[in-house]
């Protein structure tokens, strides 16, 4: 039987490395992994989006400045600033357009229905936005309008949704009649009233 050279080198190459996965994996300690009884593992946790989102957006932090003490006896000092954070579930921010009918979504988690929306127009025309839950097709803002090169916020607690709206995905509907959207949406859900605030 005849070998070629190159079926023999490729013959020796295939048993090289299956020889050498053996040596590295037999020259490593079984309890290698498991830390030296004196040793010390840290770990640096990677803050998650919304804390990210709120460092970038301030206005999204409430300082309260009045300690415990303070309260109580109703009076304030503002030489002990004591920073409250918000409840929040969910933050999302992204841009939306490309043509005169353009669509978004966002989520909002469980126990987190207060939603404020702050909508940025770039276009130099209108347009006009709807959100629905995409569940239940439940319409929640129908057509109102941005003035070109504007900004508006929408509120579930203005809109008399005191309860907050219903958790799960919604669909966010610009148009922009013949012209094409150009929009950018921050948005958070909160579990209280005030987180939309």
């Amino acid at each position: 039987m005849k070998f070629k050279a190159a079926t023999c080198g490729l013959i020796i190459l295939a048993v090289s490395a299956s020889v050498l996965t053996v040596v590295i994996t037999n020259s490593v300690p079984a309890d290698h992994d498991a830390p030296i009884p004196n040793e010390s593992v840290t770990y640096d946790p990677v803050p998650s989006a919304d804390v990210l989102d709120r460092l970038y957006h301030p206005d999204k932090i409430s300082a309260n400045t009045s300690t415990t003490a303070t309260q109580d006896a109703g009076t304030t000092t503002t030489s002990d600033h004591v920073i409250t954070p918000q409840s929040v579930g969910n933050s999302f921010n992204f841009t939306v357009g490309g043509s005169a009918t353009a669509p978004g979504s966002f989520e909002v988690p469980k126990g987190f229905g207060h939603v404020k929306l702050r909508i940025r127009n770039y276009a130099n025309a209108p347009v006009d936005f709807t959100v629905q839950h995409n569940d239940s097709g439940k319409v929640y803002v129908d057509g109102k309008t941005i003035s070109k090169n504007s900004g508006t916020v929408w509120r579930s607690t203005d809109a008399g949704i005191s309860d907050g709206l219903r958790s799960g995905r919604y669909t966010i509907q610009f148009r922009g009649g013949t012209n094409k959207v150009n929009v950018e949406i921050w948005g958070v859900a909160g579990s209280l009233p005030s987180d939309a605030k």
